[in-house]
């Protein structure tokens, strides 16, 4: 297993075979220890025969710590190969959990590399999984009921190290974004805690669902360096549950970082990705774009959204589509910024609409987001990756629309000025909106970047 660096190690568990009256607490104590070092901890609180013990910080070691529990100096349990490093948790539905045993794993796929998992790519096209026994994970199983954390049938043991065969059952998006980090920072071992479930809604991830009460709650004390979601495509299914996103998805920000007890946990998401099936689609991805700084967030800060509108590779038409590897760089990158406290990679936000004398419409971006404003035509091949993902384009800015008072839309031109746009329409006499790739599936050889050739958000924004 894997516990965090830079923060306190929490132990819990219960003495066997002792009448919890006579308990001594204080001749119980937790320690990791590794050649000559040792790190100790008591116990700070217990009720009956439970305890939990936290143990001062503990540095970050590619090779394992053993841990011991004593009491009163007899040795009653040892774990021997215990990590110290950074420990993501994995959760959201489908997009997240995606990996090669659940989603791909077929006879007739393996027969075949030519086949058609999901009639858009071929089995040969799914990526390779990583091969790094310094990335550990554990999987939450497919349990509502259970009362503890429903570890899946192959961690019931211990967590498992990301080679290749194991890493077959590991998010795609996890394990690209792990091995991100393990570039960049080698000798630090990453953990991963599974917890997403395909199919679900945010109601059932928030407090008071179910997937909340008994993957996420049942983490409570145990530290971790982000959580890395991916949801929002059941909520795009109809109108009502697409308007409700944004207030349950800043709720769940604020449970999880409780949960946690961290006020400023990065928390990092991709917004959703194209995708025809549901009508809803682009309500879901404004919500997460107007969670970036929504006034019921506790705290705004160390709070991501990675775009996702050209990382499809060409696969949009399936609800999984690829490209994890290229989400996972950009959210790798958040994180690594996030920890050094330096600006965080993103792409154009938008901030404001004014209209001048004109008629024409000047859109801002936030701070930082918005210099070397250029047009790129996105890659929608097999052949895009992580480092290339578009490449420059003259072709005038495509996907932007501006609408009157009566909310009908036409095609609209937008116009780089600067690190603005100047957005104008000979169809609309008087703009009150402007929208950009507003729907669920858009198709643009020519789209909004920026100079670190991050995409613009979607967005739709009105004009007072």
């Amino acid at each position: 297993m894997v516990f965090q660096r830079g923060k306190p190690i929490t132990v819990t568990g219960e003495l066997k075979n002792i009448t919890y009256a006579n308990i001594d607490w204080s001749k119980l104590s937790a320690s990791l220890s590794m050649d000559d070092k040792r790190y100790s901890g008591q116990v700070t609180s217990s009720h009956e025969a439970k305890f939990t013990i936290q143990i001062p910080k503990v540095p970050a070691n590619q090779h394992p710590y053993k841990l011991e529990v004593r009491y009163d100096g007899k040795l009653l349990k040892t774990l021997a190969h215990v990590y110290v490093g950074d420990v993501f948790v994995a959760a959201g539905q489908s997009n997240m959990e995606v990996n090669y045993t659940q989603y791909y794993n077929t006879k007739n796929l393996k027969l075949d590399p030519n086949a058609s998992p999901q009639g858009v790519f071929k089995y040969k096209d799914l990526p390779e999984t990583i091969d790094d026994p310094n990335v550990h994970f554990i999987v939450a199983q497919h349990d509502a009921q259970s009362v503890q954390f429903p570890v899946a049938d192959e961690n019931k043991s211990s967590w498992s190290e990301a080679t290749t065969q194991n890493s077959k059952r590991l998010s795609y998006l996890a394990q690209f974004f792990a091995q991100e980090l393990r570039t960049t920072s080698p000798n630090i071992p990453i953990g991963i805690i599974q917890t997403a479930w395909g199919g679900t809604a945010i109601s059932r991830h928030i407090k008071g669902g179910d997937i909340y009460k008994n993957h996420i709650a049942p983490l409570q004390g145990f530290h971790v360096a982000g959580v890395l979601w991916y949801q929002g495509c059941n909520d795009a299914a109809n109108n009502a549950t697409a308007l409700a996103y944004e207030s349950q998805f800043t709720a769940l920000i604020n449970q999880y970082r409780k949960v946690f007890d961290d006020a400023s946990l990065p928390f990092l998401y991709v917004q959703l990705a194209r995708w025809p099936g549901y009508q809803y689609t682009q309500i879901v991805r404004q919500a997460q774009l107007s969670a970036l700084d929504n006034p019921n967030l506790n705290s705004t800060g160390n709070v991501g959204m990675t775009v996702s509108i050209d990382t499809d590779k060409g696969t949009s038409e399936t609800i999984h589509p690829l490209g994890k590897e290229i989400l996972a760089k950009r959210m790798a990158d958040q994180w690594q910024a996030m920890r050094k406290k330096t600006t965080v990679p993103s792409g154009p936000v938008v901030a404001s609409a004014e209209r001048d004398e004109k008629g024409n419409i000047t859109i801002s971006f936030k701070n930082g987001t918005a210099q070397g404003l250029q047009a790129m035509k996105p890659d929608y091949s097999l052949n895009a990756s992580a480092t290339k993902v578009a490449s420059s384009t003259d072709e005038k800015l495509e996907g932007f629309e501006a609408a009157d008072a009566s909310g009908k839309f036409s095609p609209a031109t937008a116009t780089i000025r600067g690190n603005q746009l100047v957005v104008s329409s000979d169809d609309v006499d008087r703009i009150t909106q402007v929208r950009y790739l507003f729907s669920g599936d858009p198709n643009c050889s020519s789209m909004l970047y920026n100079k670190q050739q991050l995409p613009a958000s979607p967005f739709i924004i009105a004009i007072p």
